[in-house]
Order: C-alpha cells, then structure tokens, then sequence
C-alpha cells in the first residue's frame, strides 16, 4: 500500500515518537510510486505557499508551521508550535 499521511503535532514529523500515527490528520492512497511522488511534490509546494515557515529535518522530511499556530500543554506547562509534516508510507513504513 502507498500512501502519503501529514501529521499534525507538537514537534517535527521526522522525530517520529511513539504513537506518531495518532497524529495523522490526512491520508491520500495511490496506486504507483510514481503516482505517490509526484503527489508528494505537489503537496510540498502547496505547504510551502499555505504555511509561513517550513523547517528540513531526518529523511529528508519537511515541517510546515505558522509562527502563531501554537497550542498549550498542560503537562509541559508552556504554548509548543505546532508543525505538519507530509510523508510517503510504503506497506507501513516510511519510504524516501
């Protein structure tokens, strides 16, 4: 299966904590790699015009934020940016 998931979270996509696919808020399937990247391209050129700010990290993964997107925690006891990060998934696993 080949899909392309953007998590919604409180760090960068590409640290992939535990529990990390709780934070997919999207999910696009497809039928082709090729299919899939061009996809991906055009879903990062899209975030780059929709977000402020976009940081490059691990797996050559991008995060997309807008500097006043921030959201308390209580745990932490602060207000923490809040990213979205698009990624490939190939059979379940992260593909680059």
């Amino acid at each position: 299966m080949l899909s392309i998931v953007i998590l919604k979270a409180d760090y960068e996509g590409w640290w992939l904590f535990e529990g990390w696919q709780d934070n997919i808020i999207r999910q696009f399937n497809y039928d082709t790699e090729e299919e899939m990247r061009e996809a991906y391209t055009e879903l990062k050129q899209d975030m780059k015009q929709k977000f402020h700010s976009y940081k490059e990290g691990k797996y050559d993964l991008t995060a997309f934020f807008n500097g006043c997107e921030l959201e308390y925690c209580d745990d932490c006891d602060e207000a923490l940016q809040i990213y979205y990060t698009p990624i490939m998934i190939k059979d379940g696993q992260i593909f680059v």
